[in-house]
């Protein structure tokens, strides 16, 4: 009996283990970064790493990305057509 409680055990302390690296792993594996594109548009990517097109980051949480591009990219007061024409 105690060899099968011994086996019960250490499969359900294999399975607990694995469990936690793999969810670690898979928490670890994706950063929020602040990338611009070729047309200057900025946006936040989820990516496993920087690439050459990202201006900021990483960061954990998509909020703090959102924060970052708003104060890297501000966006341009646009002009209404009202101002534009001459009475």
């Amino acid at each position: 009996m105690n060899r099968s409680f011994l086996k019960v055990f250490l499969a359900l302390a294999m399975l607990l283990a694995f469990t936690f690296v793999s969810a670690s792993a898979f928490a670890a594996e994706k950063k929020y970064y602040v990338v611009k594109d070729a047309k200057g548009v900025c946006s936040v990517r989820h990516l496993k790493e920087k690439s050459a097109k990202s201006i900021a980051g990483p960061f954990d949480k998509k909020e703090d990305a959102e924060k970052s591009k708003k104060e890297l990219c501000p966006k341009a007061e646009k002009k209404t057509k009202s101002h534009e024409k001459k009475n």
